[in-house]
């Protein structure tokens, strides 16, 4: 039996293998959990956990109250984990040496769009404009574009498994709205509408950070692909140097007292230089390797392991190749096939890409495999 600490992640999405491959280079322990086998469970360094989805709460329970109990760390990469753990806070507290991850209270606020945008107001941080259609009164002025987003995250959900419900969809009229909120409405899912800035020329911006009572590290990453009006996840990041983009980030991450992991997502309106903050993921990000790869030590930092390596800020570009292909070749959205991207700066793009998604040289099995973030 081992005698490394573990940490157990729960999840096997991109971001979970990226999440191991850190914990591994810390000589930690990861064991990865999931209902489904996602990529994560493809790495060489990862103990896969398959745990039936009616027996997730006893499966869990027996893993982390097994042999060396009492040592593992515990930590969430997507949204729908961090509900669990909402749900079964005592009992994971009870059951492993360390939650890393905020008091429920702030994952609340980061988890409901509705609370988010209020927590903003009350706050006095930026943010645009919401509704919570059907349980509160249509703000006056809030017109037409409108964004219309479900009001808590469906990363993986049942009712999401049509493709039915976007994660973001822009709407130019009333009439459209109507018929994306009768959508929602016959999907049970409650919707959130807020005022567009996809009109307006955009910058979009993630702002990852680490804090702890007495730590707050944070650096700044570029959306370079695929463009703000998709509303979709970034496939090909790079980081910049962006110092109100970053204090905005920081300014939120103090008010919410915020512990652990996150990432702040930011857009600019390139016209007025108005920031804007547009949600706070409270867990690690879709991105993750960057973290390490620019030396700032985030989970060695968290479990009290940290490793001393020289930080940057610039430098780094990450891809997910198979993601940034789609967006750029895709009938659909593909931004070169359509001509609004030369080939040549997409093929030098490729060519500044140094952290991936996918492959690393010591651990190449999960870049051979399709499975989903």
């Amino acid at each position: 039996m081992s005698s490394r600490q573990r940490l157990v992640i729960l999840g096997s999405s991109l971001t979970a293998l990226a999440v191991a491959r850190d914990a591994h280079a810390l000589g930690m322990e990861p064991v990865v959990v999931d209902t489904d086998r996602g990529i994560a469970f493809h790495s060489r360094w990862v103990r896969p956990v398959v745990l039936p989805r009616g027996q997730v709460d006893a499966g869990l329970t027996q893993e982390l109250l097994g042999p060396g109990a009492g040592r593992d760390y515990v930590i969430a990469t997507s949204d729908a984990w961090l509900k669990y753990i909402v749900a079964h806070r005592t009992m994971l507290d009870e059951a492993c040496r360390s939650l890393l991850h905020s008091s429920n209270s702030t994952l609340e606020i980061c988890l409901d769009k509705s609370k988010f945008g209020a927590w903003c107001v009350a706050q006095g941080i930026p943010s645009p404009r919401t509704w919570l259609v059907g349980q509160e009164p249509r703000p006056g002025g809030l017109v037409s574009p409108l964004l219309v987003r479900p009001a808590n995250t469906l990363h993986g959900g049942a009712a999401n498994a049509g493709g039915k419900l976007p994660k973001a969809i822009e709407v130019r009229s009333e009439a459209e709205l109507d018929q994306w909120l009768a959508t929602f409405a016959e999907q049970r899912c409650s919707a959130i509408v807020s005022e567009s800035l996809l009109h307006e020329p955009l910058t979009q911006f993630s702002v990852p950070f680490l804090r702890t009572p007495n730590t707050l590290e944070s650096f700044v990453a570029r959306k370079v692909r695929p463009a703000p009006k998709h509303c979709s996840v970034g496939s090909y990041v790079e980081l910049t140097l962006q110092p109100e983009v970053e204090q905005l980030a920081r300014r939120a991450a103090e008010a919410l007292n915020y512990f652990g992991i996150g990432e702040a997502e930011i857009l600019r309106v390139e016209s007025t230089g108005q920031l804007f903050l547009i949600e706070i993921n409270a867990r690690p990000w879709l991105q993750y390797p960057l973290a390490p790869a620019s030396g700032h030590d985030f989970l060695g930092t968290l479990v009290e392991t940290p490793r001393s390596a020289p930080r940057v800020k610039n430098g780094r570009s990450w891809i997910d190749l198979e993601s940034d292909l789609y967006v750029a070749f895709s009938s659909s959205i593909g931004a070169v096939r359509r001509g609004e991207l030369g080939l040549g700066s997409y093929l030098m793009s490729l060519f500044r890409a140094n952290v991936y998604a996918r492959f690393k040289l010591s651990d190449p099995r999960p870049a051979f495999r399709r499975s989903g973030r």
